[in-house]
């Protein structure tokens, strides 16, 4: 299996949709925090600290840090899984989706933009289905076979190895 850097065109185009997306929840989320309840308001702020989360990950892994991508992963296996029950409901996604489920329907769903449903207790809906973000999975494979650059440690250098290195 190749690897592939992180300048790589596919992960700077993820590494944008992830901040576009998080940008567009973040306005989402205030647009909700308007609404006069404050339970409205505590979840508009927590999906909001979970886009801005989305965001900086998707900075860390442009720059080529090593936590960008390991939180770039991690918040994305978050946006994998799609559920919904009577009882619970969780799909979460940041830039785009499309969505594959089966339960008592089946089909595709495919949205762009960001979008955050989590509720527990009586939702009020009928049927079981549960399913996978596609996109989401197949970045979260392709952030898999990335490589990061090593950055140079100056611990030890002489300022002369410093200034050469940095032409």
């Amino acid at each position: 299996m190749s690897v592939i850097p992180v300048t790589h065109r596919l992960v700077r185009a993820l590494c944008i949709g992830l901040g576009l997306g998080a940008a567009v929840g973040i306005v989402v989320c205030l647009m909700l925090a308007a609404q006069p309840s404050i339970l409205a308001r505590l979840f508009a702020g927590m999906a909001a600290i979970l886009y801005a989360g989305i965001g900086w990950a998707a900075y860390g892994l442009w720059r080529g840090h090593r936590l960008g991508l390991h939180w770039t992963r991690l918040l994305l296996l978050l946006q994998v899984p799609v559920v919904q029950t009577p009882w619970l409901v969780y799909n979460l996604f940041a830039a785009a989706a499309l969505d594959v489920y089966v339960g008592t329907t089946s089909g595709v769903w495919a949205n762009v933009g960001a979008s955050f449903h989590w509720f527990f207790g009586p939702s009020g809906r009928s049927g079981y289905l549960v399913g996978v973000n596609v996109v989401a999975l197949v970045a979260f494979v392709l952030l898999g076979r990335v490589r990061l650059e090593p950055k140079p440690n100056y611990v030890f250098a002489t300022p002369l190895e410093v200034l050469a290195a940095q032409d």
